[in-house]
């Protein structure tokens, strides 16, 4: 059971630092500094199914979820686990359909590693891990099934929607991955684009006329939207949403993009270190497994979270 499942959609946020280290982990990320007792200790526990912080190997930590936190954006959403806290923005706006999809629109992807996360994404650390994560999700939205694009289109060849996703990431405590889809996803579901009219006189000329009433607008679709899944290989076993320690004792893991229908519509390894055919095989089926679970619990959340309507308490992040 995911800790989604408990219900709870928290305004509240707390700051503090995360660890750091000389030490990389598997990921690239921020990393810690464990000695080889620590290390020892975590990894006996894992072949025990049980963790530091008391959970299973396929638990997640309680996940915090709240939406239509920044004002000026089409949808927004702000996501924590444990210590890993990012802010997505979702802005629409209209521009002209790529040659290759006359009729779609199209997204695009930035990532922003702010250096108050860690130390770490001072200079080009943190834009080399931005881009990292970009093209991640470029490449799970990469199909025709995770987002309906043919309805951003306003006129083939002339007109459509382009929605700008910015990740901000707040503070890293592992799992980054995997905190970002699930925010990528409650802001596109929180997202109200406005409809457009298109108008023609007498001569041909095209005008449009953008709704300016809230409730006159288009919802997107989210059902097929995948969720990242990282599993992280420890000792013989392999663990959900590592912290920084765990993944400081990993070696390599699994990266696993999976629609709420437990579809693959990506994988990918990380770390140094090597998996055998089997482990992989087993990864991915947990990951199948772990993210239906994952999808339904933020499925429920955010339609929980939307009928509470003008009576959902809102704290939200520079409002």
């Amino acid at each position: 059971m995911t800790a989604m499942e408990t219900g709870m959609v928290s305004n509240r946020y707390s700051v503090s630092r995360p660890f750091t280290s000389g030490r990389e982990s598997c990921s690239g990320m921020a990393s810690v500094q464990l000695s080889e007792a620590e290390k020892v200790y975590i990894l006996h526990g894992i072949q025990d199914d049980l963790r530091v912080d008391g959970r299973g190997c396929e638990d997640y930590r309680c996940i915090e979820v709240e939406t239509d936190v920044v004002s000026n954006t089409t949808g927004s959403a702000r996501v924590k686990i444990g210590h890993t806290d990012v802010l997505v923005g979702v802005k629409a706006e209209m521009g002209i359909p790529k040659l290759g999809s006359p009729g779609e629109g199209y997204v695009e992807f930035f990532v922003d590693c702010s250096a108050n996360a860690t130390p770490e994404f001072e200079g080009r650390g943190g834009e080399e891990l931005g881009t990292e994560i970009a093209n991640v999700l470029y490449k799970i939205f990469d199909n025709k099934s995770s987002l309906n694009l043919k309805s951003l289109c306003i006129q083939p060849r002339e007109h459509c929607w382009v929605l700008y996703i910015d990740v901000l990431l707040l503070e890293c405590g592992g799992n980054l991955f995997d905190t970002i889809s699930i925010a990528v996803k409650a802001a596109l579901f929180n997202a109200r684009i406005p409809k457009v009219r298109v108008l023609e006189d007498e001569e041909g000329a095209k005008d449009f006329e953008l709704s300016d009433d809230p409730y006159d607008c288009m919802r997107l679709n989210v059902t097929n939207v995948p969720c990242i899944v990282t599993l992280s290989r420890i000792g013989h076993r392999h663990v959900v949403d590592a912290t920084l320690q765990e993944e400081a004792c990993s070696l390599a893991s699994v990266l696993v993009s999976v629609t709420s229908k437990g579809v693959l519509t990506c994988m990918r390894k990380l770390g140094r270190g090597s998996l055998d055919p089997e482990s992989i095989f087993e990864m991915i089926e947990t990951g199948k497994r772990v993210a239906k679970s994952l999808h339904m619990s933020l499925q429920s959340i955010l339609n929980q979270e939307e009928s509470l309507g003008k009576k959902r308490q809102k704290i939200g992040f520079l409002r």
